[in-house]
């Protein structure tokens, strides 16, 4: 399973693709499995999605912050997109966990 997510800490928007890594990392953070997220999915899930994929994936060009706390303080938006066909489309996300 990969996410697509877009996220912007003030430098402007920037995009990121999950990988195994990272959603290994998220289940050992959240003690759940990937299974569960479509059924329990927030905003902190993605967000750290987001921080773990962007310390690796550099070529954003970004200054990620080494803290997960920090990299969520500074963001101004944050979203999952799908590209199907070359079109990007939102997809709604809950933001309780």
């Amino acid at each position: 399973m990969k996410l697509t997510i877009r996220f912007d800490i003030g430098y402007g928007p920037a995009t990121i693709t999950t990988t195994l890594a990272t959603l290994v990392a998220w289940e050992r953070k959240f003690k759940m499995k990937t299974s569960d997220l479509a059924d329990n999915f927030g905003m902190e899930d993605m967000a750290f999605m987001a921080w773990h994929s962007a310390k690796v994936q550099t070529e954003h060009g970004q200054a990620i912050p080494v803290e997960f706390d920090s990299f969520v303080n500074k963001l101004t938006d944050i979203e999952i997109v799908n590209s199907d066909q070359g079109k990007v489309t939102p997809t709604e996300v809950s933001d309780t966990h």
